[in-house]
């Protein structure tokens, strides 16, 4: 055989395992071109396709076949789920869905504070936002609503939530989104802004229906001390932190997350008492070394903190309401 003759042959070579990667990859699968049963259109009419046809016609239908399977899947992941929900419901375990009827609105207003983007990697971008999607949901079977509102969500944080949540589904009657700064979209009433820090002097004893309380949304690892507290001093706008330490005593470091902080709030305006409100929420776990395995017992005149250090699950601003 003549060079030419080789050289020209090898390129019609290597391209066959191309040509027929779907085969190839249906083979895989455990399904083949060639041993395809279309349910679509009958054998006869399959057989006289192009195999380029047949091969789309193999591909639609498997995924079709898949996404039908997934959809059941999730239908019977739904109805195990409303199953087990329905059983400890039963034992006592957990509380039964609330009618809207039986729901009533407390009066008192909740900003999340999103404006810290650019002072978050992905992964806390991916909490806060799931932190946000729990405050939602909370919201939404609480007995005593707040007003929730969300201001200057922007860049990767909308992204996100948008991707994970579709949040622009979200019923209204529940959370309402600024794209402005709470300061612009509450520029008439800047007097009833209080900012949620722990680096505030000032202790919220009590929540008033008149006034428009912020929770800073970011987790940042303690990089941005007194972020919010300056934030809230620079607009010139009130100030606070929750009187946690003066109701429990806690085993570890009061990092609370997002949510944590809101449903705090949400509890205490159904049963207004802050001891009771912050042992329903706080988790068990910080209250585990507590002297005598007893339940922690009030702080008359709390102490200080020191600055925690840094363990890659902190949120600055929440951490700073919690105090």
């Amino acid at each position: 055989m003549e060079p030419g003759a080789a050289g020209g042959a090898a390129p019609e070579e290597a391209k066959r395992p191309c040509a027929d990667s779907d085969g190839a990859a249906a083979k895989r699968r455990g399904t083949s071109v060639d041993d395809f049963a279309p349910q679509s259109m009958t054998l006869e009419a399959f057989r006289r396709l192009s195999r380029n046809q047949q091969k789309k016609v193999m591909r639609q239908e498997l995924w079709d076949g898949r996404a039908a399977e997934f959809k059941d899947k999730q239908r019977q992941k739904r109805r195990e789920c409303r199953r087990r929900h329905n059983q400890r419901v039963a034992r006592g375990e957990a509380p039964a869905r609330r009618p809207a009827s039986e729901q009533t609105h407390s009066g008192v207003q909740v900003v999340l504070d999103m404006a810290f983007d650019d002072k978050m990697c992905d992964k806390e971008i991916k909490s806060v936002c799931a932190q946000v999607a729990r405050c939602y949901a909370v919201n939404r079977q609480a007995p005593r609503q707040v007003a929730l509102h969300v201001s200057r969500l922007y860049g990767k944080c909308r992204q996100r939530l948008g991707s994970a949540t579709h949040y622009e589904n979200w019923d209204a009657k529940h959370i309402v989104f600024h794209d402005a700064e709470y300061i612009d979209a509450f520029a008439l009433d800047k007097h009833r802004l209080v900012y949620l820090t722990a680096d505030s002097p000032n202790t919220a004893d009590r929540l008033d229906p008149d006034k428009i309380y912020i929770i800073g949304g970011i987790v940042d690892k303690n990089r941005y001390p007194r972020l919010t507290l300056d934030k809230a001093e620079e607009q010139g706008i009130a100030h606070a932190r929750l009187p946690i330490g003066q109701y429990v005593q806690m085993a570890t470091r009061r990092v609370m997350t997002v949510n944590q902080i809101f449903e705090m709030l949400l509890r205490f305006i159904e049963i207004g008492d802050w001891r009771t409100a912050f042992m329903d929420v706080i988790p068990q776990r910080k209250f585990r070394d507590a002297p005598g395995g007893q339940e922690p017992e009030p702080e008359p005149e709390p102490e200080p903190e020191p600055e925690p250090e840094s363990d890659g699950s902190s949120c600055a601003s929440t951490e700073k309401a919690a105090d």
